[in-house]
């Protein structure tokens, strides 16, 4: 079974979402990169769709009112 601590901060919740935040844009981005080539597009967007999941799920947890669990579960 899986055991949870509890011990993070919303301040570290708040700094990784920044983070994350950041990451996102940068692969975005990439992902439109026409230099790079079509799989390496790919990578980026594959990344960049996960890393949109983990935002939903920060900000949920954070309690965004614009971020439902319809978003966080990919069923928007």
């Amino acid at each position: 079974m899986i055991e949870f601590t509890y011990e993070r901060t919303w301040v570290e919740i708040e700094t990784l979402l920044e983070r994350v935040e950041r990451e996102l844009a940068r692969r975005k981005e990439a992902s439109f990169d026409r230099d790079l080539s079509t799989k390496e597009r790919a990578h980026h967007m594959r990344n960049y769709k996960g890393l949109q999941g983990a935002t939903y799920a920060l900000r949920w947890v954070l309690g965004d009112r614009e971020v439902t669990k319809r978003m966080v579960l990919g069923d928007d």
